[in-house]
């Protein structure tokens, strides 16, 4: 097995999901050094939000280790052992699953942490090694290490802050289903103007819509110009590109690899295929990202197993863009090029790409009482395509005309300080404009909250 990132995202990869990842050797959990190393890592991707444990492969190559396998790996890591293990160290209980993908003729573990941490999980045990312990009281994160590589660790005062937003987002989710079940008679027009209200003091000092067309239109052009450069012959496609642009004072960057490493290790992952997903260790190099003039950028096209085409803009000044082909046109055997478009991916697409927003802004130093994102997005080759649902075939979608318009745009305006549990609102206010092409069709606001809902909680299965 070679060492690239997308063969290892397979061990855990579900639709549309992927949590934060720990990787590590083979583990003895019937050894005190093996309790520890999973104890400490299940709390630190609880109290991160959620995750997967990998073991059984080498955490800074990725290749298999073939080192003290198990005889009987489901045996070994039966979800009874590995359950009551935690149950029993961590101050509060929590469930989680355990999965075993096979590699090459290999089981291998992956023990899945669910995400919905309210209150941090400490250990309420001591338990030691000769080469070391875990104490009562000890909180677990996965925090960043000098080279803003994500690594398991006792949290320090810098982890805390990031701790409590976990937390309080899903304090705040709960708050937010219990006002829907309970005073159903807001509308989602009380509720924008509630919004409106509470973050109407963040304004921008210049107006990010006229600064957005360009950038996109550069972007755009880069584009070209790689694809040109590539030699590649593209599949016929539409595509969907996001702009953003960090309005406000933002901390001195520049294109190095530190920079590159502190955005990925904040990219919350949301989806199987994030936005602005890192491929620095891709096994096609063509494909590794570059500094173009101060700009980090990266081009990806591969055609097996479906065909992909991203290209992307990391820029540290705090401008980013994204461009990738609908995956109604490339990812899907279920339906041809250039027809349909699917109801579901726009809205979580679009939420995904404000939530990654907010986390490089936040990872970046910005205010977060001071800084608003501006968001651009933007669709084309969309004449005569039809509203579809061949993602999630249980959804009914309300036959329409099919689009006129080939090319659609929105601008949105987001405070940094957003909490992702009112993202809904904002991702509704871009998407509409598209839908609206489809014969005027309207899209709910509930329906746009509850995907984006699923999106931020991982429930896209």
């Amino acid at each position: 097995m070679d060492a690239d990132f997308s063969r290892i995202q397979q061990l855990v990869e579900r639709p549309g999901e992927s949590l934060s990842v720990e990787v590590k050797r083979w583990i003895d959990p019937d050894a005190p050094e093996g309790q520890i190393k999973i104890i400490r890592a299940v709390l630190a991707l609880r109290n991160h939000g959620g995750g997967y444990l990998v073991i059984g492969f080498d955490n800074k190559t990725l290749l298999a280790d073939k080192d003290h396998v198990p005889d009987d790996v489901r045996k070994t890591f039966h979800v009874d052992k590995i359950q009551g293990l935690i149950t029993k160290f961590a101050s509060e209980a929590f469930e989680i699953g355990i999965e075993f993908p096979e590699r090459d003729e290999q089981l291998y573990p992956v023990i899945v942490v669910s995400p919905g941490v309210k209150t941090p999980v400490a250990t309420k045990y001591e338990l030691s090694f000769e080469g070391g312990k875990i104490s009562v009281g000890d909180v677990y994160v996965r925090s960043l290490r000098s080279n803003n590589t994500p690594s398991t660790t006792k949290a320090g005062w810098k982890d805390w802050p990031n701790i409590v937003d976990v937390c309080f987002e899903n304090r705040e989710a709960d708050i937010g289903r219990f006002l829907r079940r309970h005073l159903g008679g807001l509308t989602p027009e009380t509720v924008r103007e509630i919004v409106s209200s509470m973050t109407k003091g963040v304004e921008p000092q210049v107006d990010p819509e006229e600064l957005l067309p360009s950038y996109l239109q550069e972007c755009e052009q880069r584009f070209q110009e790689v694809v040109r450069e590539r030699k590649v012959e593209l599949p016929e496609h539409g595509s969907w590109e996001v702009a953003l642009l960090l309005i406000g004072d933002i901390s001195k960057h520049s294109a190095t690899q530190p920079f590159l490493q502190l955005l990925d290790a904040s990219n919350p992952n949301y989806t199987g295929w994030p936005v602005w997903a890192d491929s620095s260790i891709f096994a096609d190099t063509n494909a590794r990202p570059r500094v173009y003039q101060g700009v980090w950028e990266a081009f990806l096209f591969f055609t097996d197993p479906w065909a992909t085409v991203d290209f992307w803009r990391l820029d540290p000044r705090g401008r980013f863009y994204l461009r990738r082909a609908l995956e109604d046109d490339v990812h899907s055997e279920k339906i041809a090029p250039l027809k349909f478009m699917d109801f579901d991916l726009p809205v979580l697409r679009t939420a995904e790409a404000m939530a990654v927003g907010l986390a490089f802004a936040k990872a970046m130093g910005c205010e977060t009482d001071k800084t608003q994102l501006a968001f651009a997005f933007r669709w084309n080759k969309l004449k005569d395509r039809q509203l579809n649902s061949w993602v999630s075939p249980m959804r009914l979608v309300r036959v329409t005309s099919p689009a006129y318009d080939d090319e659609v745009s929105s601008f949105v305006n987001v405070p940094l300080d957003t909490s992702l549990s009112a993202l809904g609102a904002f991702v509704h206010q871009a998407v509409q404009p598209l839908f609206a092409v489809f014969g005027g069709y309207e899209i709910s606001v509930d329906v746009v909250e509850e995907l984006t809902r699923r999106l931020i909680e991982r429930r896209l299965r």
